[in-house]
């Protein structure tokens, strides 16, 4: 299957994300989950980070909103996480800027390894 054009892959990070994550739970550790203009601070457990709202994490690095089944507030996640579709990153992001997100946060790296993995699910 070859790889969906990039203006598809640029649109596809406006949309809700459809991706079928199985078990993983890469994306939900260790980074920083922005609150956005639409999402309303008040139904979050968030704090100010570098300037930026953001939700709060555990003392594991993962998100307060993560469950043994996956995300507890998945209906009402933020913006963000909604569109977040692991398989568009790997496919869009230059090689040097992930090495450089990995070096910043080594739990990229299978964020990265789980788009690529599933890179085949997306339609043509």
């Amino acid at each position: 299957m070859k790889p969906p054009q990039a203006d598809a892959l640029a649109a596809r990070k406006q949309q809700v994300a459809d991706l079928p994550c199985g078990g993983c739970r890469a994306c939900c550790w260790h980074d920083r989950v922005f609150l956005g203009p639409a999402d309303d601070p008040r139904r979050y457990r968030w704090h100010v980070e570098d300037g930026y709202a953001v939700l709060d994490r555990r003392p594991d690095g993962a998100c307060v909103y993560l469950t043994n089944s996956g995300c507890g507030i998945h209906e009402q996640a933020p913006s963000i996480c909604r569109r977040f579709d692991c398989r568009v990153l790997a496919l869009t992001t230059p090689a040097d800027v992930m090495r450089l997100r990995v070096q910043q946060n080594p739990q990229m790296a299978e964020v990265y390894r789980a788009g690529r993995e599933r890179a085949t699910t997306l339609p043509d």
